[in-house]
């Protein structure tokens, strides 16, 4: 699967935008993987001047978005999680329990992916209880949205572009995105676009072991729980 296509942009209101905004949130962006970093790796990663850096994560220490390592590097700090529990509120837990619900009925691995400039995010994953062995994938992974099922399925939900990658014209025809051993050496993946009722995209998507899994059994799974997943809140039964 290959492209010289960049990714379209998520959706988004168009308008002036903050260049020192955007250079901070590159700076959290970057540390999301989890690996510290010192101010100055940082700058090289970005290519940008150490004092903007530095300036950047006093100001995300102040609110406890950022803290240092005890070696003195900076990684993400427990301010981020507080947001984030905070913005999410029950739908978190809601959107857990259906993915949990679906890992059990196909017995797959499922997740729950939102995009984030050229990447998806994992927002939740799941792996089903009867099984004594699956596939793990972590909160917070990212993968390509040109090189992958869950980045190909958010981009499915945008309008058709000149040059487009064909596997994202084909998931709006068939309503799903079917790899092997893309993003997941030895593993298939079958991944959906979800719009959410607030408007905001994501793909939900089963991870199996290669031809251990049926896939128009798995995208019935995914289509069942999808609908689940965009019908508004108030709604759910859990």
């Amino acid at each position: 699967m290959a492209s010289d296509m960049s990714p379209a942009p998520t959706r988004s209101s168009s308008g002036v935008r903050s260049q020192t905004l955007a250079r901070s949130l590159d700076v959290l962006q970057t540390l999301a993987d989890g690996k510290p970093r010192t101010s100055q790796e940082l700058a090289d990663n970005l290519g940008l001047h150490r004092s903007v850096i530095y300036r950047a994560l006093r100001t995300f220490e102040d609110y406890s978005l950022v803290t240092r390592a005890a070696d003195g590097r900076f990684l993400l700090g427990l301010g981020m999680a507080g947001l984030a529990k905070t913005a999410m509120g029950d739908l978190e837990a809601q959107i857990e329990a259906v993915l949990q619900e679906l890992s059990n009925v196909s017995s797959a691995t499922a997740i729950f992916c939102g995009p984030q400039r050229e990447e998806a995010v994992v927002l939740t994953s799941t792996r089903p209880t009867q099984r004594l062995a699956s596939v793990a994938i972590r909160v917070g992974m990212r993968f390509s949205l040109t090189q992958s099922a869950p980045g190909l399925a958010i981009l499915a939900l945008q309008p058709p572009r000149e040059h487009e990658i064909d596997e994202v014209a084909l998931a709006r025809q068939t309503g799903f995105v079917h790899t092997k051993g893309a993003p997941f050496v030895s593993l298939e993946v079958v991944a959906v676009p979800v719009e959410m009722p607030d408007g905001q995209e994501a793909s939900l998507s089963l991870i199996f072991p290669t031809d251990d899994g049926d896939v128009a059994v798995m995208f019935r799974h995914l289509r069942a729980y999808k609908e689940r997943l965009t019908t508004p809140t108030e709604a759910w039964e859990i």
